[in-house]
């Protein structure tokens, strides 16, 4: 129903940028992420500094893995709305697909904080089976945030799956104690 209202609005005035990028959004919606690109591209085209439409199509570019293409959009946007979580997320999320992991800290960490910065890129490097390089972004996590369950938790795995079995029992022992003392 939504692609049929918006395609007839932009049917009637081409010019508008918020129709063509919300017909994007239900495109990707119901999987048809080559139309959505199209509807993300003449959004920009109307309006070509229109940060949430070049977060759309940056992302879009993202999911079909064109990693390139999509940090360049997701850049601009993030130029366009500097406190954007989603877009300052997203451009992160591009960065380590391109194998950018400090760029797309700093990004994460704009986003939602340092602690957060560490947590995401940490997650995005295990993904890769960056196992060591994960290790160090969970402990400056850590470092920030001696209370982080999420941070011990990955630790702990890590550890645990790099042959450190002091280092693993130590962040077990940290997070059993973190957790008997949040029951109390």
């Amino acid at each position: 129903e939504a692609i049929f209202e918006l395609s007839t609005a932009v049917s009637i005035d081409p010019k508008l940028n918020e129709a063509h990028s919300l017909l994007g959004v239900a495109y990707d919606r119901k999987g048809l992420g080559d139309r959505a690109k199209d509807s993300y591209e003449r959004a920009v085209k109307v309006e070509p500094e229109d940060a949430q439409s070049l977060n759309n199509l940056g992302f879009s570019l993202y999911q079909n893995g064109n990693y390139r293409a999509a940090a360049d959009k997701l850049k601009r946007a993030a130029k366009l709305a500097p406190t954007d979580e989603r877009i300052l997320n997203n451009l992160g999320l591009a960065l380590c697909r391109l194998g950018k992991f400090q760029d797309a800290f700093k990004h994460f960490a704009r986003a939602a904080g340092p602690v957060m910065g560490n947590l995401n890129t940490g997650r995005m490097l295990e993904r890769f089976g960056r196992d060591e390089d994960a290790i160090r972004y969970y402990e400056d996590a850590r470092r920030l945030d001696s209370s982080s369950t999420v941070a011990l938790r990955r630790l702990a795995e890590l550890y645990k799956r790099t042959g450190r079995p002091e280092q693993a029992q130590s962040a077990v022992n940290a997070l059993a104690n973190l957790t008997r003392s949040e029951e109390h």
